[in-house]
This record gives C-alpha cells, structure tokens and sequence, in this order.
C-alpha cells in the first residue's frame, strides 16, 4: 500500500466508528433536548410565578396556583397511566412495525381517558353546584379540571411522538411552548396596563392548554393519536393494559406530583392567600429537586450498561456518584435557604415571608425523595412498575392521612410535616422493596453500608 493510501485510510473513519457515532448522538441529543426544554419550561414557571406574585393579590395568586396544581394533577389522572405506559409499548409496537397492536394500544388509551374524563366532569359539576365550597375553590377546580382536558390529550400525543422519533414534538409543546405562552401572556397584561383580574389569567390557561393541544395534534398529522377516535379497536387489549396502566400511574402520582397534591390540599384546608404561599414554598423546593435529579439521564445511561456487563463494583460507583451528586445540590441548597430564605422570598413579595418554615421543610422531604437515588429506576429496570404500585398508594395515603390530622391544627407547617412525613416512608419503602426484589439498593445509605465489596 502506497504512502497516500495508507495516509487516507488513517484520515478516513471506518464505516462502524460513523455508525456508532450516529447512534450515539441520535441518543444523546433527545436527552439533551428533554434537558434542556425541561429547563426552559422550569425557568418559564417560575418566572410567571414571580409576575403573578408581584401583580395580583395574595388571594388571587392562591386561585391561580390551585387551578395549576389541580390541572397537572387531574391531567395525570384523566390519562390513566397511558401515556407512561406507551413510552415502552407503543415505541416497541412501532419498532417492530405492527400497525394493529399500536391502534389496539391506542384505542383502549382514548377509551379510557374519554371514560376517566366524564367521570372526573361530572364530579366536578356535582361538587360545583351541591358541595359547600368556598366560590374562589370552586373556580380554581373548574378552571383546573378543563385545562386538564387538553393536558390529557397532550400527554398521550407526547408518547405517540415520541413513539415515532419525533422527540421534539414529545417534550417541546408542554415544556417550553405551553409555559412560554402563559409568561409571554402574563407579562404582555402587565405591559398594556390591562385590567389586572385573575379570571383573565385563569381563562388563558385554559386557551393556551387547548391550542398548544390542537397544535401539537395538527403538526402530528398521521402520527397523532386522537385521529381515530371513533375508529373500533381491531383488537381489544383492554385486560393486558389497563392494570399495567394503573399501576404505573400510581408511581406517577407518587414520583411527581406530590408538590401538586400538596397545594390541592392546600385548597381542602386554607384559605386562599394561604394557598398562595404554600404554592411558592412548594413550587420552589421541587424546583431545586428537579436540579437535583437533572443529571440521572446520563447516569441512567451508566447504570445500563454496567447491568448488562453484570459488574456489580460499576453499577454501585455509578449509582454512588448520583447520590453524591444529587445530596450535594439538596444540601447546599438548604443552607442557601436557610441563610437567604427570606431574601428569596421577597422577591415574590413581602406577604411571602411566611413560607419560610414550610419551605425549608418541603426542601427536606425532597432530601429525603433525593437520598432514595436510583431505587426507583432499579425497579423500573427490574421491571417491577407493577409491585411497586402498593407502596405509591400508601405513599399517597400517607400525605392525605397526616394531611388531615396536622393542618388544620398547624395550616401550611401540617402540610409541609405531612409532606416530609410522606418523602421518608417512600424513600424507605423504595428501599426495602428495592433490597427484597432486586438484592440490591441505590440509596446512600445503603450504598454506604452495605458488606459486599467492590470488585474493580
């Protein structure tokens, strides 16, 4: 072989390396956009946090987050769980390229959330009309559960894209554009000098929800997965998904939406200017949560692999730097808090100095869901969604329960206690549930303490 050949051939990238190199950012990069629209979308929310603590009353802001909390909540359970359940079965269906499984999962998606909708409606008008609410709770929960209804919508649509590789239609439209829309919206009503009446904010979540919705929906075009609603099943799945559906929905609601519970408890128990506060300590601690949590896609990504090559030593070092890391952020952001809470909370206004307490413990009960690591990833991996389900109903139980035995004694301090209270039994659940079905753990402690030792 000539000089020159051999010079071309040391420049030129072997066919398999390029390969590999595709594959590698095809992945990366939709990790990165999640990332990255899950940032966005977080520092969008807590901006339109601020404008609407800054320009409306304290009582009005209580509305306007309790409308927020109910719409994310009741979203999630209008979906029934589908929409978590088709990130594995829907992408699987479409891999294999077997278009009748994918409209058999699809049809028993639309059929039940259609079915859960009703239901949840025609409480919600019973409770309207009949229940002794106060009017301002009342509102909060129509407004809540109608933005749900296109936020159901949406996250199945988000699963459907994401089932065709089109990661940016899956993450992009209820991350960045649906909280972009509500700050460009509050901020342009500050700017004009409009009238500055809640009902006018609370009459474009609604609106923003259902065009982002219906816009997701028309950009999906074939790929949308409400196109066929009327269309009958060719098959009728219905005994395989459903409680595979319930049951990952309930670790949904456990593993997510507890800062949402919390302030729809919130409305149970407190006044509406209460509720405002709450809101804000809430909001703020499972923000830094999140940034606590931000790195486990790229460990996840370790952790993977080092249960395929079966190393015990590389799965406990990977699942040991999260923890590391995640406690790091969770305890430097407490002594922040600590020291400079107060001065955070102004910035929401001075009426918000009350959240001190509740939030620092809130911010404890997210150390205590961050100490937990990667138990729940384990399990998912396990492929033990379906075991765990018992745990997150008790879980659940647990907030409600002390939720209605402390706050009305102890108002936002009962809440945040029956918040932590709730944290450490699912923090040590997962961990014995973890220990038992899988004969390892991902928490510190029992990454710390346990005997068997690392292989290199």
């Amino acid at each position: 072989m000539s000089v020159n050949a051999l010079y071309e051939e040391a420049w030129k990238p072997p066919q398999k390396k390029r390969q590999a190199m595709r594959t590698f950012w095809r992945f990366i990069l939709p990790v990165f956009g999640l990332l990255g629209a899950r940032l966005a979308g977080a520092a969008f929310g807590f901006l339109s946090q601020i404008l609407l603590a800054r320009s409306f009353p304290l009582s009005d802001v209580g509305v306007a987050f309790l409308a927020m909390s109910i719409a994310t909540f009741v979203s999630l359970l209008m979906t029934c769980g589908y929409h978590t359940l088709a990130l594995t079965y829907l992408a699987r269906y479409q891999a294999l390229a077997r278009p009748t499984l994918v409209e058999a999962f699809l049809a028993v998606s639309r059929r039940d959330m259609i079915v859960a909708g009703a239901v949840i409606l025609v409480l919600v008008a019973l409770g309207y009309f009949f229940a002794p609410v106060p009017f301002p709770i009342a509102k909060a929960t129509v407004v809540g559960t109608l933005t749900a209804l296109p936020l159901a919508a949406l996250r199945l649509n988000n699963s459907a894209a994401n089932a065709q590789r089109r990661f940016t239609l899956s993450y992009a439209p209820d991350f960045v554009v649906r909280s972009g829309l509500l700050l460009l919206f509050i901020a342009a009503l500050l700017v004009v000098h409009a009238d500055r009446k809640i009902d006018v904010v609370l009459l474009a979540l609604i609106l923003i929800a259902f065009i982002v919705a219906v816009g997701q929906a028309l950009i999906l075009g074939p790929d949308n997965a409400w196109r066929k609603i009327w269309t009958k099943a060719p098959r009728d799945l219905s005994r395989y998904f459903r409680h595979r559906a319930v049951a990952i929905l309930l670790v949904t609601v456990a593993a997510g939406a507890s800062a949402d519970l919390t302030v729809m408890l919130g409305g149970v128990f407190l006044p509406t200017s209460a509720i405002a506060v709450l809101g804000v300590a809430a909001r703020l601690a499972a923000l830094v949560g999140f940034f606590s949590a931000a790195s486990q896609p790229f460990i996840l990504r370790d952790l993977a692999q080092a249960m395929t090559r079966s190393g015990n030593g590389d799965i406990d070092r990977a699942m040991l730097r999260m923890n590391i890391a995640g406690l790091s952020v969770m305890g430097g952001s407490i002594i922040v808090f600590a020291i400079f809470g107060p001065l955070i909370l102004g910035i929401y206004g001075s009426g918000y100095a009350a959240g001190y307490w509740p939030l620092l413990l809130f911010l404890v009960g997210q150390a205590f869901r961050t100490s937990g690591g990667l138990n729940s990833e384990l399990l998912a991996l396990g492929g033990h969604q379906v075991r765990s389900a018992m745990l997150c109903a008790c879980a659940v139980a647990t907030l409600v329960v002390l939720s209605a035995i402390l706050a009305p004694r102890f108002g936002m301090m009962g809440l945040a206690m029956a918040s932590v209270c709730a944290e450490a039994f699912w923090a040590v659940g997962l961990a014995y549930l973890t220990q038992k079905l899988e004969g390892r753990r991902g928490d510190i402690i029992g990454l710390l303490v346990q005997r068997r030792p690392l292989r290199p």
